[in-house]
């Protein structure tokens, strides 16, 4: 017998909620960790009380993203050009997973499956889940750090950047590679393609002799 929908439900909010703290904590660190690269690529002294405070109201504010809106900004690709929209993906994901997991369940009772069967099915999706929600972690924790880096930047007041690609890598995007040593302004949307899937290049900041 399948379990009523509001368990269901329940359950479901649950595992967001649990998502939801995991990536508000990873957030956290990987703001920290963003502008303490960027103190030390810029050679100044890190002030841990500006930080930790910028880093706390960035870390709220996505919180509460994820938590009213069930999603974030990500990086798409539209006419060549890089830009940042927000899209549902938590949302979205746990309402695949629900309809995923209701289909196997209806099926095996219409077709008189064996419980085991049923199980293995609802095994391979729950895998699944699973590697799912750790790329997407990887993922929102990396662009959280970028963004950490780039803040710190912007707040030092740095105004162009120097795109490194990292070599050697498994396929990587020819489109970067062609990047690599090219200056851009630092509110240049070519920044935002650093948060693409396993994307591993950075931006240099550009110091001026005398001052940033």
């Amino acid at each position: 017998m399948a379990p009523p929908p509001d368990t269901i439900d329940q359950a479901y909010e649950v595992m967001k909620a649990g998502f939801i703290a995991t990536l508000t904590a990873n957030a956290a660190d990987a703001l920290i960790a963003g502008e303490v690269a960027a103190s030390k690529r810029m050679g100044i002294g890190i002030s841990w009380n500006l930080i930790n405070s910028r880093a706390v109201s960035a870390t709220l504010d996505y919180r509460q993203t994820l938590e009213r809106f069930g999603g974030s900004d990500v990086t798409v690709i539209e006419n060549g050009v890089a830009k940042r929209v927000f899209k549902p993906w938590l949302d979205d994901a746990i309402r695949a997973d629900k309809e995923r997991i209701g289909a196997i369940i209806e099926t095996g009772i219409r077709e008189g499956q064996a419980p085991r069967q049923i199980e293995k099915a609802l095994d391979d999706v729950f895998a699944m889940r699973e590697h799912n929600a750790a790329l997407t972690a990887y993922q929102e924790t990396k662009a959280l750090f970028n963004k950490g880096t780039m803040a710190r930047y912007a707040h030092e007041n740095v105004q162009r950047g120097i795109w490194h690609h990292m070599d050697p890598q498994q396929n990587p995007r020819e489109e970067h590679q062609e990047l690599d040593g090219q200056v851009f302004d630092l509110d240049d949307p070519i920044w935002y393609e650093l948060d693409l899937p396993n994307c591993h290049c950075r931006c240099e900041p550009v110091i001026i002799t005398g001052g940033i």
